[in-house]
């Protein structure tokens, strides 16, 4: 098995050096064969110099865009070019922790299991230290999604997934929901939750903004849409 992961990134270069030599230990205790797949929306912290430093050691690909495009449409960039048999998706800012992926990967190894999520909302999952306003808004937010898909934590940036999921599939390039659109439109077969705690980042600042609150709203809906056409 290769595993590609694929990394979106806007102002993470302090971040990066560090997520990459976990990663790298990581997989290479595993014996695994994997890239790392990092997208990024022309940093102004030079995030993507550090990135082709970095690429000089460890099996890194980099995709420079001119503009910041948003994180849903950075992660699809990504999927255009990884090589692995299970693509996973995480962040950038050591929120997502890299020695969880051996316990993310494990559920493939029976070949029934086509989609793994990192979960929250799940009994051993949580978040370090969230505000009321986070905690409410992440509680609304999967429930406006719970008649979509039974997965506990449909808005984890924390997952990963069989390559062939992706054949044919059409996704949008808007908001934050990647992982819940994935799951509807991809319609995998199986899928497993494993409990991880979320840690607040360490360096630089939240992408979140009230305008992609406001756009989740709107991609649930139109996942709404999309169900009840197929269905």
């Amino acid at each position: 098995m290769r595993v590609s992961v694929v990394i979106p990134t806007y102002n993470e270069a302090n971040n990066v050096i560090v997520l990459v030599d976990r990663l790298d230990k990581v997989f290479r205790k595993l014996r695994l064969g994997f890239e790392l797949v990092f997208v990024d929306d022309n940093s102004p912290d030079c995030t993507g110099l550090v990135l082709e430093e970095l690429k000089k050691k460890y099996p890194i690909s980099i995709i420079h865009r001119k503009g910041r495009f948003g994180l849903s449409s950075a992660v699809i960039a990504g999927f255009g070019v990884v090589k692995g048999d299970v693509v996973g998706v995480m962040d950038a800012d050591l929120s997502h922790s890299p020695e969880l992926i051996p316990e993310l990967l494990r559920p493939f190894k029976g070949g029934k299991v086509d989609f793994v999520v990192a979960s929250r909302y799940i009994r051993g999952g949580g978040v370090e230290v969230w505000p009321f306003y986070r905690r409410l808004i992440s509680l609304v937010a999967t429930l406006l999604a719970r008649p979509l898909t039974r997965v506990k934590d449909p808005m984890s940036g924390f997952f990963f997934f069989k390559k062939e999921l992706l054949a044919g599939l059409r996704l949008n390039s808007g908001g934050y929901k990647i992982c819940l659109e994935l799951l509807v439109k991809a319609k995998p077969s199986c899928v497993v939750e494993v409990p991880y705690l979320f840690r607040n980042r360490v360096v630089g600042k939240s992408k979140l903004s009230v305008r992609e609150y406001y756009r989740y709203v709107k991609d649930v809906f139109s996942l709404f849409c999309f169900k009840l056409r197929k269905n």
